[in-house]
């Protein structure tokens, strides 16, 4: 039955129960005030809401979608087509500042090349400005902050990564330079400290993490156009084959294929993992955000149709603790008891 009580009633039976039980039934009237004023702050506390959302770079759509992270629910649209002048949205990060940086670049439809790296509110979509310029022959795609709190962005177009100054916005110059006729696409740091990129063709390319000195390539034979690449929870290297319709999973130690995700998935882009370690890919051509539970390989839709066009990039934005309105209530409760509690105390001292 006490489960269909409020909680208010819930507080008035646990506080006599805890004093039963500490021997205090027979203490003064105020002394019970105190009590409850204590538990009422100390059950205010903890009550917490979170606020985790999952953000979609849309191609066509050529904006932000920002969806329930658990749920995969649509939101809204945090940032609108054309805020700061944004062309087609391709990468994106999350900053140290903890502010939301985009790259903005070109399709056949909309064909200006646009090498710039734009700045937002995280929270809001705000449009806090220009962050970086790149030359008007670059393109540029995925990024990530890198270990020394500068940003990478890998250039479509001329096969390099770019590196920007983490606070200022100022070029850096190329970091790393690939093969004539590759495209960058994707780019993630792996457990060995070194830059691992996606070459867009039969190959990751691998680079000092450091230095940007080429280290080589790591062969993926099974993957027609090795795009967005990320490293999972599990160490091994995630790679979204975009014309071969499937995620293929590699051993950076051995080289070894692992396995091949492809159910329900079309163009597959950008993946991220989820804080239960459940994989999410962006499914470009069908309109899709498709879900792998963590050791599973069976795919299921997560998100997807209208107003989702032609996704690109995924981007899990930090949970956020947002107090929910009866932490407040409790809180300014038990102060309010344990107030009255220290006036009623100097009442009787005084007499």
């Amino acid at each position: 039955m006490i489960e269909n009580l409020s909680f208010g009633m819930k507080l008035k039976l646990l506080v006599p129960t805890c004093m039963r039980a500490w021997g205090l039934v027979h203490t003064s009237h105020i002394v019970r005030l105190s009590i409850f004023g204590l538990a009422m702050l100390l059950l205010g506390f903890p009550v917490y809401a979170t606020n985790e959302y999952l953000l979609a770079s849309d191609r066509e759509g050529r904006n932000i979608l920002r969806y329930d992270a658990e749920t995969g629910a649509f939101v809204d649209v945090l940032v609108s087509a054309g805020s700061g002048n944004m062309n087609v949205p391709f990468g994106m990060a999350i900053g140290p500042d903890g502010d939301l940086y985009v790259s903005s670049g070109f399709t056949e439809i909309f064909p200006t090349h646009d090498a710039r790296v734009l700045k937002f509110d995280s929270e809001t979509g705000k449009f806090l400005g220009t962050f970086g310029t790149a030359s008007a022959t670059s393109s540029l795609g995925f990024m990530a902050f890198g270990p020394d709190g500068n940003l990478y962005v890998g250039d479509v177009s001329n096969a390099t990564v770019l590196r920007f100054d983490g606070k200022t916005g100022e070029s850096m110059g190329v970091f790393a330079t690939g093969l004539p006729g590759e495209g960058y696409f994707g780019l993630d740091w792996g457990p060995d400290g070194n830059l691992y990129v996606g070459s867009f063709q039969d190959h990751i390319d691998r680079f000092d993490g450091v230095t940007g000195a080429s280290l080589g390539i790591l062969s993926t034979p099974e993957a027609s156009s090795a795009g967005s690449v990320t490293f999972g929870p599990d160490g091994m290297l995630y790679v979204s084959d975009y014309f071969g319709s499937q995620v293929l999973v590699y051993d950076i130690v051995t080289g070894e294929l692992v396995k091949s995700l492809h159910q329900g998935l079309s163009g597959p882009n950008s993946v991220v993992f989820t804080e239960d370690g459940d994989l999410l890919v962006a499914s470009y051509f069908n309109n899709r955000i498709v879900k792998f539970e963590a050791e599973s390989s069976t795919g299921t839709i997560f998100a997807g149709g209208h107003p989702l066009h032609g996704p690109r990039g995924l981007l899990l934005v930090p949970a956020i603790p947002v107090p929910e309105p009866s932490t407040y209530a409790m809180l300014l409760a038990g102060l309010g008891l344990l107030g009255f509690v220290v006036r009623r105390r100097k009442e009787e001292m005084a007499t």
